[in-house]
């Protein structure tokens, strides 16, 4: 729904602001007057102002004083300096300290089209500030694998650049984590960045998510609607599952690609925009355009920078690393969770078809099981528990489990007790005493 934006005269001409507080109520404005800089200063405290028209050279405060004192207590709204003064010098004042000049008197005309841009700004930076807290979040990636290191190394070489990037992945490897990453690193990182699930998109809303809309556009459509990619501007925008939007949106992401342009529903004129483009998908994209369910054209601008996220099992060592990570998400100290040795074992053989997401859901699960204490085989749902690899069995016993735990722990180790204990959240007496049943020498 659009803004109800506040808009303030400060004048001294009580003739003047009347005839400007008519023009403007035609544009559905809430509209306060103030005759006195003193007068003002008590509206901007008690009402959160968007627009103020300021006569600069209003009887009872002179020069840019006025414009300092009103930017102290409101930061965020836009000024429209007047003047019935021929001065040059004002006029390119104002232009420097970044606020709008109107000579008195001056055209409806004028008056319209600098409202029309105002407005604009007013409703996206809306948009931006309730987006902003949600959505933009540090992302630092930590880990062991080496395929993931690789991985960040192409993602932070990418991130200097403005082309759209393509990440790869199954569901659940973390697509959304690298697009943050890029942005964080990119010169953008100051900017806003919007995520948003294509696969979330009803077909009929798909555009005027992205792209909005005009008043009248549609039954319905009551007021001016900004898309993402609008909202998004000098920011990132990331287009999670992207293989989903029908042909008729991707063909509008490749013209915004190409042109850096694109128009809202119902709207006749073109709209520059600079927003960078993330794409993800879980879908092998060559086949859909086989199929033709994705465009070919579309696909070779997106891919000339891709990304290829590893699954979990093939990122094994870092399975610690993410617990640690997804426990502090939900302000649980790691050293006060206990994760026994035989679910080590078993996490470090499972082969994860859900990866970081399905362990993130097992550890939720355990956490509320166990009140956040730790994480125990019996927490564990039993298609892990039945998992066949390597010299894991059905009819294996948590002992037989455990000992081979230990046994891989001292080889990665090189057979070093101390630090095995450590790894494996023992004590070294309790790690001897095991080692006695199982007579397995070492350091």
């Amino acid at each position: 729904m659009r803004k109800k934006i506040n808009v303030l005269i400060i004048d001294n001409e009580p003739n003047f602001s009347d005839t400007l507080k008519e023009a403007l109520s035609t544009f559905g404005y809430r509209i306060f007057q103030a005759f006195s800089v003193t007068k003002a200063l008590a509206i901007i405290k008690e009402q959160d102002i968007d627009i103020c028209f300021l006569d600069i050279h209003i009887a009872d405060a002179k020069g840019f004083s006025v414009l300092d004192r009103i930017r102290e207590h409101s930061p965020k709204t836009e000024i429209i300096a007047m003047t019935a003064y021929k001065d040059k010098d004002f006029k390119k004042t104002v232009v420097k300290t970044k606020d709008h000049f109107l000579p008195k008197p001056f055209r409806i005309e004028d008056l319209s089209s600098l409202l029309m841009k105002m407005e604009k700004t007013i409703n996206v930076t809306e948009v931006y500030e309730k987006m902003k807290p949600v959505l933009i979040e540090e992302s630092k990636i930590t880990t062991h694998s080496k395929k993931v290191k690789k991985t960040i190394e192409i993602a932070d070489k990418y991130a200097s650049s403005d082309l759209p990037v393509l990440i790869i992945g199954k569901t659940g490897t973390g697509k959304d984590t690298f697009a943050k990453h890029i942005h964080s690193k990119s010169p953008r990182k100051d900017e806003i960045f919007i995520m948003q699930n294509c696969a979330s998109l009803p077909e009929t809303l798909i555009e005027s998510e992205l792209f909005g809309y005009e008043k009248g556009a549609f039954t319905g459509a009551m007021n001016r609607k900004y898309g993402l990619f609008e909202v998004a501007n000098k920011g990132t925008i990331f287009l999670n599952e992207i293989a989903e939007l029908p042909l008729k949106s991707q063909a509008k992401i490749l013209h915004i690609i190409e042109n850096k342009t694109f128009r809202r529903l119902g709207g006749v004129s073109d709209i520059k925009v600079d927003t960078r483009i993330i794409a993800a998908t879980n879908k092998n994209l060559s086949s859909l355009i086989a199929e033709g369910k994705f465009r070919e054209d579309l696909y070779y601008r997106l891919e000339t920078l891709k990304i290829e996220v590893p699954d979990l099992k093939e990122r094994i060592e870092d399975i610690p690393l993410l617990m640690e990570s997804l426990l502090k998400k939900r302000n649980i100290n790691p050293e006060d969770f206990h994760v026994d040795s035989s679910v080590k074992h078993l996490f470090m053989n499972y082969n994860w078809p859900g990866n970081i997401r399905e362990l993130e859901n097992i550890l939720e699960r355990a956490i509320i099981l166990t009140d956040g204490k730790g994480i125990y085989v019996d927490n564990l749902p039993i298609n892990i528990i039945r998992f066949e690899e390597g010299k894991i069995k059905k009819s294996f016993s948590l002992d037989d489990i455990e000992i081979e735990h230990i046994k891989s722990t001292l080889i990665k180790v090189n057979g070093n007790k101390a630090k095995a204990a450590r790894i494996l959240g023992i004590d070294r007496k309790t790690l001897y005493r095991k080692l006695d049943k199982i007579s397995v020498g070492g350091k």
